[in-house]
């Protein structure tokens, strides 16, 4: 199926401008961090410095607390934390042109989170230490985190120096399979592996502020891409999929404007279209099924 032609037909019924039609020149590609070459991972960790030491996690971190309310908990969740991402992906090429965020496939490693490659020195750092709980090692080990007051980035993982199993692939395939509407699969979503990975982490990342944490940009790109995957599935529905209501129970749709940046969900539906200017490294399966060895 020729995803652009379907795009537009649907658009035309929707009656959706043809502004709303412009189709992203380039596209940050988002691929899975252990997936970044040596060279790939240190620009990005250079560039994620240099965003911190001109204040931008504390801005995002800001911006996130002020909205925590009105973007959970409802169908605001995808689309806001759609046009998050995209925010700060496009502060990041500010610094570097080429600057794309990757995501954790956390699905991968479900049976032993603390295990996984990505939080260790190499990438994320691992487990806070000490009485305050601070990540001492890789990327954000010596950061001084500066919202909502100075502090090193805390982890607790909620099970000692280990993690409880997050969701199997196939619970998440499932959870893709039987959903049929945006609003059906954002609480199961939202409150099964989102919320299972913040209070994995503990620490900054089940604050408010939990976007101090690098882990909760490559976390929310995941859930991103677990949103597309969804929508591709089946694009003829999936792609139009925004009914449901706001924090207060008002209804939303897809020309509601999201909290704070004030974009249409339309506008957000589509990665490669409308300033959604990113696309992913793989959409097609949640991850890799279990092997018969590690069920």
């Amino acid at each position: 199926m020729k995803l652009t032609a379907a795009f537009v037909a649907l658009a035309a019924v929707a009656g959706i401008g043809a502004d709303a039609q412009s189709v992203c020149t380039t596209n940050a590609a988002r691929k899975e961090i252990r997936s970044l070459t040596p060279a790939q991972w240190s620009t990005t960790a250079n560039t994620l410095a240099a965003m911190q030491n001109y204040g931008w996690f504390q801005w995002f971190a800001y911006l996130h607390t002020a909205n925590f309310n009105v973007i959970h908990n409802c169908e605001f969740f995808f689309p806001f934390h759609r046009r998050f991402l995209q925010d700060f992906e496009s502060v990041g090429r500010t610094f570097n042109s080429g600057f794309a965020l990757p995501y954790w496939d956390e699905v991968r490693d479900y049976a032993n989170p603390a295990a996984s490659a990505v939080l260790t020195a190499a990438y994320t750092g691992s487990n806070g230490q000490g009485s305050n709980k601070c990540v001492t090692n890789g990327l954000q080990g010596s950061w001084t985190m500066s919202y909502p007051s100075n502090h090193c980035l805390r982890r607790q993982y909620n099970n000692g120096n280990t993690i409880n199993p997050l969701y199997s692939p196939e619970y998440i395939q499932s959870l893709l399979s039987r959903s049929t509407t945006m609003a059906q699969l954002r609480p199961a979503i939202e409150y099964s592996l989102h919320g299972a990975v913040h209070l994995a982490l503990g620490g900054d990342m089940v604050q408010n502020y939990s976007p101090n944490d690098f882990a909760f940009w490559l976390h929310h790109a995941n859930i991103d891409r677990l949103w597309f995957t969804w929508q591709m599935q089946n694009p003829n529905r999936n792609f139009w999929s925004a009914a449901g209501t706001d924090a207060s129970g008002k209804a939303i749709g897809l020309n509601t404007a999201i909290p704070y940046y004030g974009d249409a969900i339309v506008n957000l539906m589509y990665p490669s279209r409308n300033g959604m200017c990113f696309s992913y490294d793989n959409y097609n399966t949640v991850t890799s099924k279990r092997s018969l060895s590690t069920r």
